[in-house]
């Protein structure tokens, strides 16, 4: 009987750890201050992440110079477990739902540095899913639409505090690359000057 009391306690407690992390839960709640956001067109409207996917390339560290990708990874809605990167409106979520990451070199409790590298990744369901197959690719391209943002994040402390959501991440604006001018072009537009001046002369 004692034995199996003990272990009906070791399985609860084995719950209870599982339900407090010490790392991060890679999504945003969606409240003001952290949303997604696209800009298409000079118009801005938020992320519809039922319809409509992102790309997030996540590094984390104990700052902006030691970011590493040990755990976090690469998600996209080719790769995501669920399928899809959306929440809802303005919301992202990524790997298997509720699962916290630990951030590298950080201890449970203490504040991590987060990059995230997002691009449009498509249509979900109802067009071309992996339209870019990276934030690579789509920051390389006229028409792709991408962010790149690192700010700072408090992580869990088992078992005292769960494993926080990125609180700390601002509002995020995909927006289009705008493509770098080619020499030929800087070069013939120079040219260009140069005529327009020595006609008036």
């Amino acid at each position: 009987m004692k034995l199996k009391t003990l272990a009906v306690v070791t399985m609860a407690a084995g719950i209870s750890a599982s339900a407090f992390g010490q790392g991060v839960i890679l999504q945003n709640a969606g409240t003001a201050g952290n949303a997604v956001y696209v800009v298409t067109g000079g118009v801005t409207n938020l992320f519809d992440g039922n319809n409509f996917n992102v790309g997030v390339n996540i590094t984390g560290g104990i700052n902006a110079s030691s970011l590493s990708a040990v755990g976090l990874g690469s998600y996209s809605s080719l790769t995501d477990p669920k399928g899809y990167t959306g929440l809802g409106l303005g919301m992202f979520a990524l790997g298997p739902t509720g699962q916290d990451y630990a951030i590298p070199g950080v201890a449970a409790g203490g504040t991590a540095t987060i990059r995230l590298q997002m691009w449009y990744d498509g249509y979900n369901g109802i067009g071309v899913a992996g339209l870019y197959g990276s934030y690579a690719a789509a920051a390389g391209s006229p028409t792709g639409l991408t962010a790149d943002v690192t700010f700072t994040q408090s992580t869990g402390n088992p078992p005292l505090l769960p494993s926080p959501t990125l609180t700390g991440m601002p509002n995020i604006y995909l927006a289009g690359a705008v493509p770098e001018p080619s020499t030929l072009a800087l070069a013939g537009l120079g040219l260009a000057s140069l005529l327009m001046y020595r006609r008036r002369k």
